[in-house]
C-alpha cells in the first residue's frame, strides 16, 4: 500500500495500516456527498499554532492536544462554558489526551520531547483532582488509551525487565497487569462500562492475537481469520469486539461476538457503536469509500468508488450518525446520516479538515485548517461542529 492518499486517509480516521494490502470493493453505494455545512466552531489553542480534538462526550466537551506558547504540546479539555483548559503534565514538557468520558474525565500520557523514546507516564485528569499519575508495572513507559464512565482506564506499561503488558487501572485498585496469551507482550485498546477490555497479545508461539478480557474470565484468545495475526481495536457495551486480522497478507477486518465468534467484515474497521454497527473504509488502487456494516444487512458502501476520490468513516454514534473524511483534491471532515447522506463540514477558512469523533447529539470534533498566513502556513485548530 504505497498510495499517499490512502496513507493520508488512514491517518485521518486513526487507523494504522502498516503491511495491509488493498481489498476489492463489492458493496452497493448508499449516497453521495452533499453541499458543505457551516456550523464549525474554532476551539482555539493554548497559545501556540496548532490544536486537534480527538474525542467528544455527550455534553459537547472535547479532549485533545494543543501547542502552547513555547511550542510544547499539552493535553486539553474544552467545555462550552470554560473554553480550552491546559491539563498540564506530570513533570515532563509535553502531554497528549486520548479519550474523555461522559463525566468529563480525560486520560492520556505525559512525556519528554527529548528524548522521544524517554519515560512516558499515563494520567487521569478530573475537574476535582486535576492530573493523576496512574503508576506503572515496573518500567518507565506507560500509555493510556481508553476510559469508561466508571473512571476505569486501560493501556499498556513496561515491566521492569522489558516486556510491555496491557493494564487496567481503577480508582480503588490502582494499576493491574492483565498478562498475555502466553507470550511476552500485550496492549489494551478499549474498555466498556462493564469493565470488559479488548486489545492484542503475544501467544506462546510468537503470534499476535486479539483478546477480550473480562473480570470473571480473564484474557480470552479471539483467534484470527486464518493467519498468525489479529489486532482488536475497540469493544462496545455488548462485549462485541472489532479489529483487523491478516490471513495470507490480505487486509480483512473482523467482528467478534460471544455467540458467533470471529467473522470477517471485508473492509478496514474504524469504530463500533453499542448496536454492533461497524464503520470504516475499503480501498482500491486509486479510490477509497466509507463503509457501514450491520448484522442484518452486512457491508454497505456510503459512496460510490471513483478514481482519485478517497473517503472513509472514523466514528459512529448510537443514532447511526457517522463522522469521517472525504478526499478529492483536498480533505474535508464529513458527516453521514440516513436522511441526508454524506455532508462535508467545511473548514475554518483553510484548505483541509478531518473528523475524529462524534457524540450522541451529532456533534463532531477534529481539526481544520485556518487561512494561510503570509508565510503560506495554515495553522490547524481543533473544531466543534454542531448540527
Amino acid at each position: 500500500m504505497n498510495n499517499p492518499r490512502i496513507w493520508a486517509l488512514a491517518a485521518a480516521v486513526g487507523m494504522a495500516l502498516t503491511a495491509l494490502t488493498p481489498a476489492a470493493a463489492s458493496a452497493t453505494s448508499v449516497s453521495t456527498v452533499s453541499a458543505q455545512a457551516t456550523s464549525m466552531r474554532d476551539l482555539g489553542t493554548l497559545g501556540g499554532l496548532n490544536s486537534s480534538g480527538v474525542d467528544i462526550n455527550i455534553r459537547g466537551q472535547v479532549a485533545g492536544t494543543s501547542d502552547t506558547s513555547d511550542g510544547s504540546p499539552h493535553a486539553f479539555r474544552w467545555t462550552p462554558s470554560g473554553g480550552m483548559q491546559d491539563l498540564g503534565t506530570l513533570g515532563g514538557d509535553a502531554s497528549a489526551a486520548t479519550a474523555i468520558n461522559e463525566l468529563g474525565h480525560v486520560t492520556g500520557w505525559t512525556y519528554f520531547l527529548e528524548p522521544l523514546n524517554g519515560p512516558r507516564r499515563a494520567f487521569r485528569w478530573t475537574p476535582s483532582g486535576g492530573m493523576e499519575d496512574l503508576g506503572n508495572l515496573g518500567g518507565e513507559w506507560t500509555s493510556a488509551t481508553a476510559i469508561n464512565n466508571r473512571g476505569q482506564i486501560v493501556g499498556s506499561s513496561d515491566l521492569f525487565d522489558g516486556p510491555r503488558h496491557a493494564f487496567l487501572w481503577t480508582p480503588t485498585g490502582g494499576i493491574r497487569d492483565l498478562g498475555t496469551l502466553g507470550g511476552r507482550h500485550s496492549e489494551a485498546t478499549g474498555i466498556n462500562d462493564l469493565g470488559q477490555i479488548t486489545g492484542f497479545a503475544e501467544t506462546a508461539d510468537g503470534a499476535t492475537h486479539g483478546f477480550r478480557w473480562t473480570p470473571s474470565g480473564g484474557m480470552q484468545d479471539l483467534g484470527t481469520l486464518g493467519g498468525a495475526y489479529s489486532k482488536a481495536t475497540a469493544i462496545n457495551a455488548l462485549g462485541h469486539v472489532m479489529g483487523v486480522s491478516i490471513p495470507l497478507h490480505s487486509a480483512s477486518g473482523f467482528i467478534w461476538t460471544p455467540s458467533a465468534g470471529m467473522r470477517p467484515l471485508g473492509f478496514v474497521p474504524a469504530a463500533i457503536n453499542t448496536r454492533g454497527q461497524v464503520v470504516g473504509y475499503e480501498f482500491g488502487p486509486d479510490w477509497a469509500v466509507p463503509i457501514r456494516w450491520t448484522a442484518s444487512r452486512g457491508k454497505q458502501s456510503l459512496s460510490s468508488p471513483q478514481s482519485g476520490a478517497y473517503s472513509g468513516a472514523a466514528a459512529i454514534n448510537d443514532l447511526n450518525q457517522i463522522a469521517g473524511v472525504t478526499m478529492n483534491d483536498t480533505r474535508h471532515a464529513s458527516r453521514w446520516t440516513s436522511s441526508n447522506g454524506m455532508t462535508e463540514l467545511g473548514t475554518l477558512g483553510g484548505p483541509e479538515s478531518s473528523a475524529s469523533a462524534i457524540n450522541l447529539r451529532g456533534q463532531v470534533t477534529g481539526s481544520a485548517d485556518l487561512p494561510r498566513d503570509a508565510g503560506f502556513i495554515s495553522p490547524r485548530h481543533a473544531f466543534l461542529w454542531s448540527p
